[in-house]
């Protein structure tokens, strides 16, 4: 049986990328477009926001962001809030990567926090969960995960967990050119969804996304991204290459 879930490609810029790369990526995956099925978000810098939802508005591609603060507005220097990213069409989130986790100090409450202010809004978070590589070599990968997916979405109904996406990236894959193995990254994120019937319900489980990210490029999408469970992915420095980037979403044209 093929999977029922609509795949999801969602690139994330972190602090790359300019106007014109936004105009040329466009131009690459707008043939590869046409008749996919696949769901296409991409999170630029806030500062590429606005630029970047005019660039793609005739088209299918949706705008995410990369954090949000929970406070809807206030005395938070340097901070954007949902509110702000509703006024430019933002329609997705990502929220705890492991960068802001590891370099911002986020801890699981604040992320808790995040993804009911995007809900509230809205926008739909991609909440990213993963494990170093000394808890993976601890053994203790598999209680990492589930922990910070427990905390983060903790209390919400149902239908507002159904509108969360899940990003499985293993820390010590992201950036590093080190990828789990499609076997091992499909085993985490059974576990993720056998632990979303026990949070949530069966429902929840089998029909949320989640998503692989961790040195994903347009040579090992394919094998990833045919796994049972893997419902797309979150890129990193992939997708501000406009030969990868499209390979990337035909990979996952299944």
């Amino acid at each position: 049986m093929g999977k029922m879930r609509k795949p999801l490609i969602a690139g994330n810029w972190k602090m790359n990328g300019s106007i014109g790369l936004a105009a040329d990526l466009l131009q690459a995956m707008q043939p590869g477009l046409e008749e996919s099925s696949v769901e296409v978000v991409i999170c630029p810098p806030f500062s590429l926001l606005q630029s970047m939802g005019e660039c793609f508005r005739e088209t299918s591609v949706s705008l995410g962001a990369q954090n949000v603060h929970p406070q809807i507005s206030g005395a938070y220097t340097g901070e954007t809030s949902a509110a702000m990213l509703n006024e430019m069409e933002v329609k997705w989130c990502i929220v705890g990567h492991s960068e802001r986790r590891a370099q911002f100090a986020e801890t699981d409450a604040l992320v808790r926090q995040k993804v009911g202010t995007l809900l509230q809004h809205g926008i739909q978070p991609i909440v990213c969960v993963g494990e170093s590589l000394e808890e993976r070599e601890a053994g203790k990968h598999e209680s990492v995960v589930v922990e910070q997916l427990k905390n983060g979405l903790s209390g919400l109904a149902a239908d507002d967990q159904l509108r969360c996406t899940i990003a499985y990236e293993p820390v010590w894959a992201i950036g590093t050119g080190k990828t789990a193995t499609s076997q091992q990254a499909n085993s985490m994120h059974l576990t993720i969804r056998r632990e979303l019937a026990e949070l949530a319900t069966e429902q929840v489980a089998s029909e949320i996304r989640i998503l692989y990210g961790g040195s994903v490029n347009a040579a090992n999408a394919a094998e990833l991204l045919e796994q049972s469970e893997i419902d797309g992915a979150l890129v990193g420095g992939a997708s501000l290459k406009t030969d990868q980037f499209p390979g990337i979403i035909a990979a996952s044209n299944v």
